[in-house]
């Protein structure tokens, strides 16, 4: 009886130390993961807006059209633009540019932005033009329902 009591004492230490083991490893992998994540948004921070596209000669170009805050200001508009998007509203939705921080500028003032009802999707493209004082006018390039 107490051979069988030894090794089932010397099974649960084994048992007790791979454990310990297989968490001291874990926790290092967990580690290094938090710590390449941390990396990764400082990098990410440091790029600035991701949706972004413009470069500075193209911000400098639409301040002196008018626009004190540009990636704001034509987000801001597209908001207003609901009307342009083709595809009627379901379900007494009714269609616009809702996401703002889905909108993807792009260089050529041109523009994705989502658009939705509540219920459909959509995908648009649109090209805007500023004119002098900073009024910005759009024209819907491209629309097409998430399917």
């Amino acid at each position: 009886m107490r051979r069988v009591l030894a090794a089932v004492a010397l099974i649960a230490a084994v048992a007790a130390v791979l454990l310990w083991i297989r968490l001291e490893r874990s926790q290092a992998r967990y580690q290094e993961a938090e710590k390449r994540a941390r990396e990764a948004e400082s990098k990410l921070a440091a790029i600035g807006d991701p949706r972004v596209f413009l470069s500075e000669d193209d911000l400098n170009t639409l301040r002196s059209m008018g626009l004190t805050d540009p990636v704001s200001q034509i987000r801001s508009d597209l908001e207003s633009q609901g009307a342009r998007i083709p595809i009627p509203g379901v379900l007494g939705g009714r269609m616009g540019f809702y996401d703002r921080d889905g909108v993807i500028l792009l260089p050529g003032r041109y523009v994705y932005a989502p658009a939705e009802d509540g219920h459909i999707a959509v995908h648009t493209v649109l090209r805007y033009d500023v004119k002098p004082g900073g009024a910005i006018r759009w024209k819907l390039l491209d629309a097409s329902p998430d399917e």
